[in-house]
């Protein structure tokens, strides 16, 4: 009986080829790291290696003096995926090179308290901006693969999060709070080009204009004097590819497509006023109506240019790229263009998945002001 032979395709030669020079140069990179003159701060004696004193500084010599470590992991992230379809712990690979974030599917204990101490922390903050005169909207994002369910690997988003998106709505309208429902404008419809990135965390162009429309109707609801202002989209460059945070989680941002999941396409496009291309700094317009706290996906795919277009007024944009919940709200409320000049409105915009994970310190803190 003739025994089966398995047959690997062309980019797996390619990634055991890689995977073995990795191997081969990280004996060569090791051997040049501990030949340094460092080597000599190697405790040596039976003590030190019975008590992880020797493996320990011998790994800190290798990770401070491996001249070539970077691309060493690169590499060894690469043949991971193209042998295995290993993906890391951030990242779940789905179908048709769709990357997804573990943080939206992760189940967490006690996560109705986790979400209602935050929807705690809005209710208290809309209430106290209320009395100022200013109104607060949130904007909850809906996660990737709410939207996309059936490029998982399992083509079921988590029952354990099914609620999620409704309950944290029907719970911050019952404590008073305005919210902007955006789940019905990023709900795909037929046959419509992707919203969010396959690559990436975020919504795309074309998802965050959709959002953004539907952010600007929700404000002109409870806003309808705006001071109005024109604004103007353009293309900035040609169409390139353009590798997303998911990549970069797994280590592959800067390796070849063959061994990586395919880049997502896009033309970046730029909001200005039209006549102008001054841009708002941050916190230094003070005669702003609008200002929008968040997180990256308020600082990704032109969402604030989208915004300010469909909205017809200015809107000065504070979020923070990982700040997370609660960060970039505390910066924009202890600065003095906040308390000398109050907004209209706030929009405050807040990934659904951020609800269900425990406390920081930052949002304790906050539950306690």
């Amino acid at each position: 009986m003739t025994k089966p032979t398995t047959k690997f395709a062309p980019e797996e030669w390619a990634a055991c080829a890689a995977m073995l020079g990795v191997m081969a140069a990280g004996l060569w990179q090791a051997a040049i790291a501990l030949g340094s003159p460092a080597i000599q701060e190697i405790p040596i004696t039976l003590a030190d290696f019975r008590e992880g004193r020797v493996t320990g500084a011998v790994s800190t010599q290798l990770d401070k003096n491996l001249p070539i470590r970077n691309e060493l992991i690169a590499w060894a992230n690469a043949g991971r995926y193209v042998l295995t379809h290993g993906a890391g712990d951030q990242v779940r690979l789905g179908l048709d090179d769709w990357l997804f974030s573990v943080e939206e599917l992760q189940y967490f204990d006690e996560v109705r308290t986790h979400q209602n101490a935050r929807i705690a922390v809005l209710a208290k903050a809309a209430m106290a901006l209320k009395a100022q005169g200013v109104t607060l909207i949130v904007a909850p994002v809906p996660d990737k693969a709410r939207i996309y369910p059936q490029h998982l690997p399992t083509g079921l988003y988590p029952h354990w999060h099914a609620d999620r998106y409704g309950f944290i709505l029907e719970t911050l309208r019952a404590q008073g709070v305005a919210v902007a429902d955006l789940l019905p404008a990023l709900t795909p419809k037929n046959e419509e080009s992707p919203l969010y990135y396959r690559t990436d965390t975020h919504w795309n162009q074309h998802g965050a204009q959709l959002a953004a429309v539907a952010v600007a109707e929700r404000v002109k609801a409870v806003a309808a004097d705006l001071p109005p202002t024109s604004f103007e989209t353009g293309p900035t460059g040609p169409l390139v590819q353009r590798p997303g945070d998911l990549l970069r989680m797994m280590g592959l941002s800067d390796m070849p497509n063959w061994a990586r999941p395919t880049p997502d396409m896009e033309i970046s496009v730029h909001t200005r006023k039209s006549g102008t291309a001054q841009p708002a700094g941050l916190f230094d317009n003070v005669g702003v109506p609008v200002v929008l706290i968040g997180t990256s996906y308020s600082l990704r795919a032109n969402f604030h240019g989208h915004f300010q277009q469909a909205l017809g007024a200015e809107v000065l944009n504070v979020s923070r790229d990982g700040g997370g919940f609660i960060q970039s709200a505390k910066d924009y409320f202890a600065d003095e263009s906040f308390k000398s000049a109050k907004p209209q409105v706030i929009v405050w915009e807040v990934p659904e998945r951020v609800f269900s994970a425990p406390l920081s310190d930052p949002e304790k803190q906050a539950l306690s002001l």
